[in-house]
């Protein structure tokens, strides 16, 4: 399991929420940017309480695609004569990512060291916090997909890193044991954490990077730190 794609987004941005409003606008739904940001923001967080609740768990995951189809919902008059488009929540989600997005590049070595780990007889699998509506996509345009054995999104999953469960799917899946089994990632608190939680081993490829006073200083502790995915080379070997 191993991280993969370096996207760097601005959601933030007041020109990408008027450029949705507009969207919206365009299908019946009166929304100017600044109000559908914050009905956006309600709207999330209530589903992530929602979603604690009935799943029982820390660390839920939503799925975007549901939350921008009900903003639609919420906003269209009954008596509007536009009609929603087939799978609006995907559409907008998908918009939303291109719009926010400033930067997208796969890690410096990722395919070559994905491809070296294949020929090693590795079985790699991609478990990342992510929704489903942008990451698939993204996976594609770097041309990622052929590399994996299988993809866990947490928005399809419903929970999120470090929740356990999500790394347990993949281990019973696919009939996988914890001591032959590693996580690679970039995120202490994450990737390392869930590792620890079910017992296998943890590398941390320090992208951030954290510290080394941080890194002595966490209570999480991953097994190997590496700054390079290339280093992955000498030890699968």
């Amino acid at each position: 399991m191993v991280p993969w794609l370096i996207s760097l987004t601005d959601e933030k941005d007041p020109v990408l929420w008027d450029k949705l409003g507009q969207l919206y606008q365009a299908y019946g739904a009166a929304y100017e940017g600044d109000v559908l940001k914050k009905a956006y923001a309600k709207r999330v967080d209530q589903a992530r309480k929602e979603l604690m609740e009935l799943k029982g768990v820390a660390y839920p995951e939503i799925d975007l695609a549901h939350i921008f189809n009900q903003l639609y919902v919420d906003a269209r008059p009954q008596s509007s004569n536009s009609n929603q488009p087939d799978d609006w929540g995907n559409l907008i989600a998908m918009v939303f990512r291109v719009l926010s997005r400033k930067h997208l590049t796969a890690y410096p070595h990722t395919k070559e060291v994905l491809a070296f780990l294949k020929e090693q007889g590795c079985r790699i699998y991609l478990l990342s916090n992510a929704q489903a509506a942008f990451t698939n996509a993204e996976i594609d345009l770097m041309a990622l997909r052929p590399y994996f054995d299988a993809i866990y999104l947490s928005s399809d999953a419903g929970i999120c890193k470090p929740q356990p469960e999500f790394l347990k799917q993949v281990l019973d899946d696919h009939g996988l044991n914890p001591s032959e089994t590693v996580m690679v990632g970039n995120d202490l608190t994450t990737d390392i954490a869930v590792a620890e939680a079910v017992g296998i081993d943890g590398i941390l490829l320090n992208t951030f990077p954290y510290s080394r006073r941080e890194l002595e200083n966490s209570p999480i502790k991953s097994d190997l730190v590496i700054t390079d995915i290339e280093a992955l080379k000498t030890n699968f070997t």
